[in-house]
């Protein structure tokens, strides 16, 4: 496009398509540009016939854009941020700046990441929303199509999401693998107690499934030694497992930080883990599209932090017990 071409681009068009790559939603995007639902249909017109592209679907939970509106979007983005500062050159004002930030994330990151820093991430920036998905609804997928800003994965030390080439990753925590059983386990109330791998591998067993990720590492290893658990049951998250496990002999495989949290709420016994295992990592990832955005990195490096915060913890949690 030559500077003819660009003098006749308006920048609420262009603004106009960024709302909509954000939100996915024309209404949603009406209401944070306080315009009617009518005008974004009227500009959105217009941008199909500037870019010779129909720029968005429509799709059971909102707008799908095409493959060429999320290649033109981190540029649109940089080209935005720009001219905002171009026409604001003061600093970024994180008190007074209004945004919404969606993030996915299992339930342990709920309780040991983001609970702990509500108060201050509320106190730093009072106009910034938060949106939280759990991730069996919202993950990777809808990361890289904009449904999402950012994704907390946990995985088994070896075990590698398929990140392509727009997602960048930075590790938060460590966690070790241990095992629950009932108050009253058959386990515990043997008469000489011996829980080692055979025990281990006789009981019957609960699964979280994780379809991202597949079978958890240690099962893999398992099976190469030609041994499987025998799962009793398949659940979609932690606090469904933890209900069942009270309520049968069932053993659930958990990390070390959801045994201690879910052990004060339910009849739970923590174990370790008979067979060796890797440790599970928890890791924050983003798409680089939103690299640019302010706020997006505030909150990104407070992320970051927390999970800092997380393995100081662990460590003098550990000195403490070693004394």
């Amino acid at each position: 496009m030559d500077m003819s071409q660009l003098s006749r681009v308006n920048i609420n068009l262009l603004v106009t398509l960024q709302s909509l790559l954000k939100e996915r939603s024309a209404s949603a995007a009406a209401s944070s540009m306080n315009l009617s639902q009518s005008s974004i249909s009227k500009n959105l017109a217009q941008l199909r016939h500037l870019f010779n592209d129909p720029l968005f679907h429509r799709g059971p939970h909102g707008l799908i854009p095409t493959q060429l509106s999320l290649e033109i979007e981190p540029k649109l983005n940089l080209a935005l941020f720009a001219l905002d500062n171009l026409f604001a050159p003061d600093e970024f004002n994180l008190k007074e700046h209004r945004a919404k930030l969606k993030l996915s994330m299992p339930e342990s990151a709920f309780e040991f990441l983001l609970a702990p820093m509500m108060t201050q991430l509320i106190t730093a920036a009072p106009y910034v929303q938060l949106d939280t998905w759990f991730k069996d609804t919202l993950s990777l997928d809808h990361l890289g199509k904009g449904l999402l800003d950012f994704v907390i994965l946990p995985q088994d030390l070896g075990q590698t999401p398929k990140l392509g080439n727009h997602l960048n990753t930075q590790e938060l925590y460590r966690d070790e693998l241990i095992c629950l059983v009932r108050k009253g386990h058959p386990v515990l109330t043997a008469d000489k107690p011996n829980w080692d791998q055979e025990t281990y591998l006789k009981c019957r067993h609960i699964h979280v499934r994780d379809n991202e990720l597949g079978a958890p590492v240690f099962d893999q290893t398992l099976a190469q030694r030609g041994l499987e658990r025998d799962i009793a049951i398949q659940v979609p998250d932690f606090n469904s497992a933890s209900a069942i496990c009270q309520h049968s002999d069932l053993i659930f495989t958990t990390s070390a930080h959801w045994g201690e949290h879910i052990c004060k709420k339910y009849d739970l016994v923590s174990l370790p883990m008979p067979c060796a295992t890797l440790p599970v990592v928890y890791s924050l990832i983003w798409h680089q599209r939103s690299e640019s955005d302010p706020a997006h990195l505030w909150f990104k490096q407070a992320l970051i932090n927390a999970g800092v915060e997380q393995t100081k913890g662990d460590v003098q949690t550990q000195r403490a017990c070693s004394n």
